[in-house]
């Protein structure tokens, strides 16, 4: 099962995602839960970085990514990088609607 943590601040602001494990939809190559989550976590961290151009700290191995937003953000940077990870949260949710029994999400405050 993959499972996803999405951390926010006192303000919903997402401050960090973490998603780890393997959805074993199907055998590996061929499981679209895990290249469906895999690709969207990984093109809003490219979006971050590349259109943004900003360097979030990341960790990423095999089956394994991690990605917190420094506080020293400014305002503006800030509030873009949101409207990425709540987009990538958007695709999550929906991946889960449809796939529940190989997705665990949890999006709470910390």
């Amino acid at each position: 099962m993959i499972t996803i943590d999405i951390q926010r601040n006192e303000n919903n602001e997402i401050i960090s995602f973490t998603t780890s494990g393997h959805a074993y939809a199907d055998e590996p190559g061929r499981d679209i839960v895990c290249a469906a989550v895999s690709t969207l976590t990984q093109t809003m961290l490219l979006g971050v970085y590349e259109v943004l151009k900003v360097k979030l700290p990341y960790k990423m191995k095999h089956g394994y990514l991690t990605c917190n937003i420094p506080e020293d953000i400014s305002v503006e940077k800030r509030q873009q990088i949101n409207i990425l990870f709540e987009t990538m949260v958007v695709g999550l949710k929906n991946i889960q609607e449809n796939y529940c029994q190989y997705i665990d999400l949890h999006d709470k405050e910390v």
